[in-house]
């Protein structure tokens, strides 16, 4: 995969996060929308996904809102020692 189409597929799973963590806020702490972010990621999206995720935005996480931060530390966890496949 070139550079641009990956850029350019990364700027989605963002948008995406950043959508659902917007929409996992109201009426939660920080904490419990991050872990509501996570948990929705967790089960309804790819490996793939997930995986392009936490490794492309391990060091840029300026267009995160800050749950899709905290739930992004919460999905690296879950996946820690796991191999992308």
């Amino acid at each position: 995969m070139d550079e641009s189409k990956q850029m350019t597929s990364t700027d989605t799973l963002i948008k995406m996060i950043n959508q659902i963590a917007s929409n996992m806020a109201p009426g939660r702490n920080t904490q419990d929308a991050a872990s509501a972010t996570a948990d929705h990621l967790i089960r309804f999206w790819a490996r793939s996904m997930k995986f392009q995720l936490i490794s492309n935005t391990k060091n840029n996480v300026q267009q995160l809102n800050p749950i899709a931060v905290k739930a992004i530390e919460i999905l690296s966890r879950h996946y820690e020692g796991v191999q992308a496949v």
